[in-house]
C-alpha cells in the first residue's frame, strides 16, 4: 500500500510539471494581448521550460546521486514554483524568459529523479507496468488540466494569479512528496558499482539516438496537437474556453490510450506493427483534422484524436530499453532524454514561427502530422540498424 501512496505523490508531482509547461500556451490569447508577444514569442517561453533537459539530463543522476533523489526532487518543485511565481510578477519578455529557464531547470531535476524513484519501489514486481503506465500518463493529464481550467477562469481571474496556479501547485506536490516519501530498501547485491559500464558502445550510441529521436519528435507532434487545436477550433466558430475546453480532450482521452498502450507493449511479443499502426493513423487523423471544417471540433472527433495518438508512447518508450546492456542503460537513458528535451525545447519556437510566417491555422498541425509519418519511418531505420548491428537482440 506505501508504495502506491508513494506513486500517487510522484503523479501529483509530474501533474505539477506538465500543468505548468503548458499554462503559457493554455494563456496564449490573454498573454498576447496584455504582453503583446507574437506567437514565436509565447512559444519560446514554451520550449525554453524544457530545453535545460538537453544538458541537464545527462547530470541529473549524478545529482541524485550526490544529495540523494528525494533532495533532487525536491528542489527542482521548488525551482519551479520560484520560477513561477517570478514568472507571474514581471512583465518584460526577457525577465519572464529567465523565471521560466529557472523553472525549467527544477523540471529537469524533477524529472529525471521520478521515474527513477518510481522504479525503484517497484522494481521486479509484477505491477511495474502498471505503476509506470500511471506516471506516463500524469503528463497528458497535467496538460489537459491547463488546457481546461486555466482558460476557463481567465475571464474572472487576472491573468498574474493564472500565471502563479502552478507554481502554487509545485508546493502543493513539494508538501504532499515530502511527507509520504520513505526510501525503499534496495539490496546491494543488486546494485552496479558506481562508475561501472559507462561507456556506450557505436551501436548503442547510434540505436538510443534514434529512439531518442522517436520519443522527441512524437512528443514535439503530441504538444502541437494539444497547443494548436484550440486555434484551429477558434477558426471554425467556437470561441475560446470552449475551444481550449475541447482540445482539452485530446489529452483527457491520451491518459487512457497511453496506458492501454502499456497493456499492449507488455502483451505483444512484436508490438512493430500496433507502433506503426497508431504513427499512420494519428497522421492521417491530424491531415483530416486540420483541413476539414468546424465539425472537427466535436467532442467525439477530440477523443478519437487522443485515442489515436495515445497509445505509440508506451511502445516507444521499450526502444530505450532494447537499445542498450542494462550495465550502461543509466547513461544510455540520460542521452535519451537529452534528445527528447533539445527536441522539446526548440520545436514550440518553430511551431509558433511557422504560425506566425504562413498565417494559417493549419500549418502547426500539418506538420504534426508530418512529424507523426517521420516517427514510422525512424521506427523501421531502428528496427533495420538494431536487426543489422544488434541481431541477437532484434525481435
Amino acid at each position: 500500500m506505501q508504495r502506491w501512496a508513494i506513486l500517487a505523490a510522484l503523479t501529483v508531482a509530474r501533474i505539477a510539471m506538465a500543468v505548468q509547461f503548458q499554462s503559457i500556451a493554455a494563456l496564449a490569447p490573454q498573454m498576447s494581448l496584455q504582453f503583446g508577444l507574437g506567437f514565436a514569442a509565447i512559444g519560446t517561453l514554451a520550449g525554453i521550460y524544457l530545453l535545460p533537459g538537453a544538458i541537464a539530463a545527462l547530470f541529473g543522476g549524478w545529482a541524485g546521486q550526490r544529495i540523494g533523489d528525494i533532495r533532487t526532487a525536491l528542489g527542482g518543485l521548488m525551482l519551479m514554483a520560484l520560477g513561477g511565481f517570478a514568472g507571474a510578477l514581471v512583465s518584460g519578455f526577457e525577465a519572464q524568459l529567465f523565471a521560466r529557464l529557472v523553472a525549467g531547470v527544477g523540471a529537469v531535476a524533477l524529472n529525471v529523479m521520478l521515474t527513477k524513484m518510481a522504479g525503484d519501489w517497484f522494481q521486479g514486481r509484477s505491477d511495474l507496468p502498471a505503476a509506470m503506465g500511471i506516471l506516463v500518463s500524469s503528463w497528458p493529464a497535467g496538460l489537459a488540466l491547463a488546457m481546461l481550467i486555466m482558460p476557463y477562469l481567465s475571464d474572472t481571474v487576472s491573468l498574474s494569479i493564472l500565471l502563479m496556479l502552478p507554481a502554487t501547485l509545485s508546493l502543493l506536490a513539494f508538501a504532499i512528496l515530502g511527507f509520504v516519501w520513505r526510501a525503499p530498501f534496495v539490496d546491494p547485491k543488486g546494485v552496479a558499482s558506481v562508475g561501472q559500464g559507462l561507456g556506450l558502445t557505436r551501436a548503442e550510441w547510434i540505436l538510443i539516438g534514434t529512439a531518442g529521436a522517436i520519443w522527441g519528435l512524437y512528443n514535439v507532434a503530441f504538444i502541437a496537437v494539444i497547443t494548436w487545436s484550440a486555434d484551429k477550433l477558434i477558426e471554425g466558430g467556437l470561441d475560446a474556453v470552449t475551444a481550449s475546453a475541447a482540445g482539452s480532450l485530446i489529452g483527457w482521452a491520451a491518459i487512457f490510450s497511453v496506458a492501454a498502450g502499456g497493456m499492449l507493449a507488455r502483451s505483444l511479443p512484436r508490438p512493430d506493427g500496433t507502433a506503426l499502426g497508431c504513427f499512420i493513423l494519428s497522421c492521417a487523423a491530424l491531415l483530416i483534422f486540420a483541413h476539414s471544417g468546424a465539425w472537427t471540433g466535436h467532442p467525439a472527433v477530440m477523443l478519437a484524436l487522443g485515442i489515436v495518438i495515445g497509445p505509440a508512447a508506451a511502445m516507444v518508450m521499450t526502444l530505450s530499453i532494447e537499445a542498450t546492456r542494462a550495465d550502461v542503460r543509466a547513461f544510455g537513458m540520460g542521452v535519451y532524454w537529452a534528445i527528447y528535451y533539445a527536441l522539446m525545447g526548440v520545436a514550440p519556437a518553430l511551431l509558433g514561427a511557422l504560425r506566425d510566417g504562413t498565417d494559417q491555422v493549419a500549418a502547426p498541425l500539418s506538420l504534426a502530422a508530418g512529424i507523426m509519418g517521420l516517427c514510422a519511418v525512424l521506427w523501421v531505420v531502428f528496427r533495420g540498424l538494431q536487426r543489422r548491428i544488434l541481431p541477437r537482440t532484434a525481435p
